[in-house]
């Protein structure tokens, strides 16, 4: 009797240690990996999605309602979030009449819309990558209100990653120690930000819009934002001056555009929008201020394009504790850093938070604004072994003038690899349909296009030294660009 105790007793002990080390984790009877049908209330479709999980760090969010891909966004169930991922911080309404949710975290309040990409956050209008939505959920027979994470995170001061592995999403104070990519080169100390020169000024005799100051507003209290990803241009005015700007009598429109005051933070905020991205120029005096709009083309002599590869959902290459949606996203921020102080470059960017833009939104974006040169941010990654740095590009792609995408990949990859010291892999034309691949962003874009791959995530060495020297790395991708004028 007593061995088919202690038999029993280590049988027991055996599921239960076996239960906490799962790699899976396990919640409404379904593990993550499993399949399972929704459908969703707004389109009446059924679907079959694999289960997701939300994490606090280390620590599973439980919830009955698994989360799940749409689209390239991990949705999560935004009640559990709130209730179970209490260490976020996170409350959570839902109004069933306006069909409003509201999140809030930290004096942040996100205000949005079921299947609607436009909210609010503080009041003030923003936009999300992603809608949220409502699904029935079959097996439970209840329905459920899903958010996109990585987007709902960011808009609300919390980090999010992802982890293949578990698959789930890992959600994490801002002062928290993550596994994620941090830059340990610090971005060097210089003038201010400077506006890029511009084709066409902004005056009396040439504008757009004209906007009467109020009286005593002094010139420095007037800054402007391209915020280009809304296609508008900001004003951001120190002080409330909400009822003179709100006033028709102060400005005169001759240009087709979208004009609307708000208030927040201090701050009175005009915003200018427009039926596609524009390039803007603003002038200031006593009396007025003056704005005018073109194609970007028009208004700019040299435009280019940087892209972060990877974010939000889609983490990229991971290796020696980093991700490399992060370092690329830590790289860009530098080459970003260097632009803002050159007057002679108007640059976009595809993304410069945890999000992810769709393939097809990259590469149409550089289109769009008529780029002259596009660079695309990547990390490599194979077996621990592998080394070095290259630099892709598609021989049958576009070019600016007598510049072709190789002949910038070949200045790229020179600037580059001199700066990390890494093995030279040299080019490689990456050709659609054969090895080894196509790339979107090379093979779709109109413009001199090239892809660097800085090193391998997987290599100790090179992982260490990316971590430690994204300055550097960005440095480099700046002089290739200018270079490559």
């Amino acid at each position: 009797m007593i061995k088919k105790q202690i038999i029993g007793y280590t049988l027991a002990l055996s599921l239960i240690l076996a239960s906490l080390f799962t790699a899976k984790p396990v919640f409404a009877d379904i593990s993550a990996g499993k399949y399972f049908n929704v459908k969703y209330t707004h389109t009446k479709k059924t679907y079959s999605k694999k289960a997701i999980a939300a994490r606090y760090q280390n620590t599973l969010i439980k919830s009955t309602m698994p989360g799940f891909v749409d689209s390239s966004y991990s949705m999560y169930s935004a009640y559990y979030l709130a209730k179970n991922g209490k260490k976020l911080g996170l409350t959570y309404k839902y109004n069933s009449s306006t069909k409003k949710i509201t999140m809030k975290r930290s004096g942040k309040t996100l205000v949005m819309t079921l299947n609607s990409k436009k909210a609010t956050l503080n009041g003030k209008s923003t936009t999300l990558s992603k809608a949220p939505i409502k699904v029935y959920f079959i097996s439970k027979k209840k329905n459920y209100i899903m958010i996109p994470g990585a987007t709902v995170a960011g808009k609300l001061g919390l980090k999010y990653s992802w982890n293949q592995r578990l698959l789930s999403g890992i959600f994490s104070l801002p002062s928290a120690s993550t596994t994620t990519a941090t830059t340990a080169s610090k971005t060097p100390t210089s003038s201010a930000v400077v506006a890029p020169k511009t084709k066409i000024t902004a005056s009396s005799s040439n504008y757009s819009i004209r906007i009467k100051k109020p009286s005593g507003l002094s010139n420095s209290s007037i800054t402007s934002e391209d915020d280009y990803n809304n296609k508008r241009l900001q004003l951001k005015i120190k002080g409330d001056y909400r009822t003179h700007f709100t006033s028709s009598s102060n400005r005169t429109i001759r240009n087709s555009l979208s004009y609307s005051v708000s208030y927040q933070g201090g701050y009175t905020y005009i915003n200018l929008k427009t039926s596609s991205i524009k390039g803007f120029s603003t002038t200031v005096n006593s009396t007025y201020i003056y704005v005018t709009y073109a194609a970007p083309t028009s208004m700019y002599q040299k435009i280019i394009v940087v892209d972060a590869g990877h974010g939000g959902t889609d983490s990229g290459a991971v290796g020696n504790g980093l991700y490399e949606k992060n370092l690329t996203l830590s790289i860009v921020k530098q080459i970003k850093y260097y632009f803002d102080r050159n007057a002679n470059y108007k640059v976009y960017y595809t993304r410069l938070t945890d999000t992810y833009p769709s393939l097809s939104a990259r590469y149409t974006l550089a289109n769009n604004v008529g780029a002259h040169r596009f660079l695309s941010v990547h990390i490599n990654s194979a077996t621990a072994s592998s080394k070095g740095t290259e630099t892709l590009y598609y021989s049958k792609g576009g070019k600016t003038g007598t510049l072709t995408g190789k002949g910038l990949a070949t200045i790229v990859q020179s600037k580059l690899q001199s700066t990390t010291k890494f093995t030279n892999r040299g080019l490689q034309d990456r050709i659609p349909g054969k090895n080894p691949g196509g790339v979107a962003v090379l093979t779709y874009t109109k413009m001199a296009a090239s892809l660097g791959e800085v090193g391998f995530i997987t290599n100790k060495t090179e992982a260490t030294y990316m971590k430690n020297n994204t300055a550097a790395i960005g440095k480099a991708f700046y002089n290739g660009i200018l270079s490559s004028y």
